[in-house]
């Protein structure tokens, strides 16, 4: 099989088109966060934070994976750094204080925003359409814990 008709092949079956995410992101970003806040209703407050510390790293590292497919080495070492400082204030949330945990997600809706490089940052690209879409599951997560965290005392 030739290198041509080999990269055809693979590339037909990783070519599903736009994802949903893309095609619908305000509708998808309000499903993702909303759904990101449903387990804490039926965690106790203790696994609710610890919720909130891993989904704050997970949600932090994605920019790294847009570093090692799309960026520089520089570029990578940004983003895995900065996600790991969203690790970290994600454990201090954690086992300090947990009102760091909502502020948090404002605060990686401002590295989002960042990333739409309007202020000529020079940081790894990202697809247009991700960055308002994760500033509004950040909003939502970081708005909706507060909500809920100060009507089960645990802000």
């Amino acid at each position: 099989m030739s290198v041509a008709v080999e990269q055809s092949t693979s590339e037909a079956g990783h070519s599903h088109g736009q994802s949903i995410f893309a095609r619908r992101p305000f509708l998808t970003a309000v499903l993702v966060g909303v759904g990101s806040l449903a387990p804490h209703f039926f965690l106790s407050p203790q696994a609710s934070l610890g919720f909130s510390a891993v989904l704050i790293g997970l949600i932090a590292g994605i920019y790294f994976g847009f570093a090692v497919t799309r960026g520089s080495p520089r570029d990578q070492f940004v983003e895995f750094n900065v996600s790991g400082a969203f690790a970290v204030a994600g454990m201090i949330g954690l086992l300090v204080a947990p009102i760091v945990l909502p502020l948090t997600y404002f605060g990686h809706a401002l590295w989002d925003l960042a990333h739409h490089n309007r202020w000529k940052l020079p940081l790894v690209s990202i697809p247009q359409w991700y960055v308002p879409w994760c500033v509004i599951i950040d909003v939502i997560v970081g708005a909706g814990l507060i909500l809920l965290w100060r009507a089960n005392g645990i802000l």
